[in-house]
């Protein structure tokens, strides 16, 4: 039977602390904000920087017992090649039908690398290619992950388009490799289980502080499943480069804030969502030098 699902995840809060000074430009990693601007771009984190990334998942806090929260970091070896690594912890955060901290522990781990070609490898497409791996741990709770580990290489294409320096067009392909875990976990709408091939493609409009973001997956497990499903989402969204001198004055840093709508249409139906997030970066240096 088909169904039509309506969710809202209130989103979370990302913190970033970066040893590099803030940038003009958003770097395509901080755009890639999960649930708002979910692709990956080909920009690279820059030589020697070294980001520690804090995100809990404050929508759980509206609708699940257990919060989130992701912690991790990024570092660039060379301009060109960067790694990521990441787990996942949660926690009864007494809201819902779990009392504080009844249940706590980590629930995933993930590891990432990304490689940014210094030529393009046709035409004016910058390319960069990786592989990112995610598995459960330990012995959460159903609905905190989804049981499944995930091997997912890619590829992924993105160019200004002619006269319009300020539109930057994308597109990609990728595989997720998926094998059932030790851990039991709870699929989302849509989410398929089985290897699946994906074609991803969108725009990014930087105007001024906002940066207007469009994106389009197709993934289907025809051909490397076992059985054939298909899935076809689009990401709408924003990302707004919130003024400094708004910040200054508190806590400084570099506020984004992204709003995003989510529709997808596969075999459990039509599910519609939105999220709102925040990611915050700070500077080491700066943070060191204000203190002293």
């Amino acid at each position: 039977m088909k169904l039509f699902n309506w969710g809202w995840c209130a989103g979370g809060a990302l913190l970033a602390l970066t040893g590099l000074a803030a940038e003009k430009e958003v770097p395509d990693d901080d755009l890639r904000i999960r649930g708002i601007f979910n692709s990956n771009l080909p920009g690279t984190e820059k030589k020697h920087s070294l980001r520690f990334i804090f995100h809990p998942h404050l929508g759980d806090l509206i609708n699940e017992d257990y919060l989130r929260t992701p912690m991790g970091a990024r570092y660039g070896i060379t301009q060109q090649w960067e790694v990521s690594g990441e787990v996942e912890t949660y926690f009864s955060h007494g809201l819902g039908d779990e009392k504080f901290f009844d249940r706590f522990g980590f629930s995933q781990v993930r590891f990432g690398t990304k490689y940014r070609f210094a030529k393009p490898l046709f035409a004016d497409w910058e390319t960069a290619t990786g592989m990112d791996f995610s598995s459960p741990v330990g012995s959460p709770p159903a609905k905190v992950n989804d049981g499944l580990e995930h091997l997912m290489p890619f590829v992924t294409f993105a160019r200004p388009l002619d006269g319009h320096p300020n539109v930057r067009v994308f597109w990609g392909l990728g595989a997720d490799l998926v094998d059932r875990s030790s851990v039991p976990g709870q699929l989302r709408k849509n989410q398929l289980s089985d290897d699946s091939l994906n074609l991803t493609t969108g725009v990014v409009w930087k105007r001024g502080i906002m940066n207007y973001t469009l994106e389009t997956n197709y993934a289907t497990t025809r051909g490397i499943g076992q059985v054939d499903e298909d899935v076809f989402t689009v990401r709408p969204g924003f990302v707004w480069e919130v003024p400094e001198k708004y910040t200054k004055g508190y806590l400084g840093g570099r506020w984004l804030v992204g709003l995003g709508l989510r529709a997808s249409f596969g075999e459990d139906g039509t599910d519609l969502g939105a999220s709102a997030k925040v990611r915050v970066n700070f500077d080491f240096k700066k943070l060191l030098r204000r203190k002293k």
